[in-house]
């Protein structure tokens, strides 16, 4: 999730973690998940009945079934001006795509990437309408952000990145997604939610449907 932000961002974000209890495996992947149990590659064994996976981003499945030789991440490779290359008139554009940034390394996975090459995708389909030489795509960077938890982010603003830290990087996350929402009430009932549960300090009861399941007997590690 952090691979993107600077090291002194990525030391702030663990440091900011394992003061909330979270223990980190940095460098290891899971090897095994069982009933009960999750191995890494290191060997660590770790007693549990609920995994959460939380991976990176991967292309539709379609990407492997259209005959195209396929690149990082199985996404399609892309000209400039986002079509495929040997294919007339198709695009690939968004997480189906890798799409070549200043540096010449794909562009991440992002929102704002998926916006903006889909409005240059669309006016390249009015130019070749038109008859008109298509545009290339030349990707805007806002920035991007991260949030660990309360008053704790990570932001880093603008094509150069310009490092946010701590409180003032958790008030611009909240400030860039409200501004997202599409209506008023949509914002105005995002910003009664988030200042109902910061300055509230606690979340409303869990709701256990399963209440024996609350009861976890670590030895009974069935197969």
């Amino acid at each position: 999730m952090l691979i993107a932000f600077s090291s002194k961002a990525q030391t702030y974000a663990a440091k900011m973690l394992e003061e909330r209890g979270v223990k980190l495996h940095l460098g290891t992947r899971v090897k095994e998940v069982g009933s009960g149990h999750v191995v890494l590659s290191d060997g660590t064994r770790i007693p549990t009945h609920t995994v959460i996976w939380a991976g990176g981003l991967k292309a539709a499945s379609l990407s492997d079934n259209l005959g195209i030789k396929t690149g990082q991440g199985g996404r399609i490779d892309v000209q400039a001006d986002l079509t495929v290359p040997g294919l007339t008139g198709v695009y690939a554009l968004g997480d189906f795509a890798n799409i070549l940034g200043k540096d010449g390394k794909p562009l991440p996975q992002l929102g704002s990437v998926a916006e903006q090459s889909g409005k240059c995708c669309a006016k390249n389909i009015l130019l070749d309408i038109a008859g008109k030489p298509r545009e290339s795509f030349h990707y805007l960077d806002k920035g991007i952000m991260a949030m660990i938890g309360r008053n704790s982010a990570v932001a880093e603003v603008g094509e150069h990145r310009h490092e946010l830290q701590g409180a003032i990087a958790f008030a611009a996350w909240l400030g860039v997604h409200a501004a997202l929402l599409i209506s008023t009430r949509a914002k105005i009932a995002a910003f009664v939610e988030w200042a109902w549960d910061y300055f509230g300090g606690a979340r409303g009861d869990a709701i256990l449907d399963r209440s024996e399941e609350l009861q976890i007997n670590w030895n009974d590690d069935r197969k």
